[in-house]
């Protein structure tokens, strides 16, 4: 169970009250971590230095949780047009990335690119990281937000796959009760991540951009544009109200859920 408490909660009175070289898809452009021509294994020791990539176990101590076991998202290892039907079903535009989603997850769309919750808490880490460096409070956030993210998701999700099986109608309603809790705290997520995609537009619009179509200017996302991103989610002049009620909220929820429903699903037949 995360324990929110653990990633620097702290009083109201500080700007970051919790507690980044990430390339995802089209849509929000992970910066380069250093200047100048570098080989990638060069890069990755520099960006990374004594810590593990995020996408491999933590070591003791580390704030950044280890993902649940999840397929892989590679173009060389997912059919592309099995994908792509997934993504149709689920009513994604056809021009949108899908490289950072998994198409057994639940998606969610940032701007023009789709995750799942692991790969989003990614990236917000990894780009909270590059922003404010690894030992400011609003990476170690970002780091519990991952976490709670991962939870969340894989939660809703067993409680999906076994809703079926439950035989006992008590033990339904339960169920299906923190179903309902669970979808009103994913929706609030949606629409903290609108809000903080309109502080990436504005940096993105501050950043001069290639001209194009009779003079127009093409609004480029880069390094502004995520920084302002994170900046958003977790200043406490922006976004971080916000930020901060949906993290108590899945923590409180993931608590109850784990009291209430694991034994349930664990017997559903009982």
């Amino acid at each position: 169970m995360p324990n929110i408490y653990a990633y620097g909660f702290t009083g109201p009175d500080a700007e970051y009250f919790v507690p980044s070289s990430y390339t995802p898809g089209p849509g929000p452009q992970s910066p380069i971590p250093h200047e100048g021509r570098r080989s990638r294994a060069h890069r990755r020791e520099a960006t990374w230095s004594s810590e593990n990539s995020p996408r491999s176990p933590p070591r003791t101590g580390s704030i950044k949780p280890i993902p649940s076991p999840r397929a892989s998202t590679d173009a060389t290892a997912v059919d592309q047009d099995e994908l792509r039907h997934k993504a149709l079903e689920a009513g994604i535009p056809s021009d949108y990335s899908l490289k950072n989603w998994d198409p057994n997850e639940r998606p969610i769309i940032l701007l023009g690119s789709v995750f799942d919750a692991n790969s989003l808490g990614e990236w917000v880490f990894n780009w909270t990281k590059y922003h404010h460096g690894r030992t400011h409070e609003a990476t170690r956030t970002a780091g519990g937000l991952w976490e709670l993210l991962i939870e969340l998701s894989s939660k809703l999700k067993r409680a999906r796959d076994f809703f079926d099986s439950i035989r006992n109608v008590e033990n339904r309603e339960i169920v299906e009760d923190f179903m309902e809790s669970g979808e009103r705290l994913w929706h609030k997520l949606k629409n903290l991540l609108k809000c903080c995609e309109e502080y990436m537009w504005s940096g993105a619009r501050r950043v001069n951009s290639p001209k194009y179509q009779e003079g127009k200017t093409k609004v480029q996302m880069g390094k502004q544009s995520g920084a302002e991103f994170v900046d958003a989610m977790f200043n406490g002049e922006k976004e971080w109200e916000k930020t901060e009620r949906l993290m108590r909220g899945m923590a409180t929820w993931c608590q109850r859920f784990q009291v209430n429903c694991e034994d349930i699903l664990k017997r559903p037949d009982a």
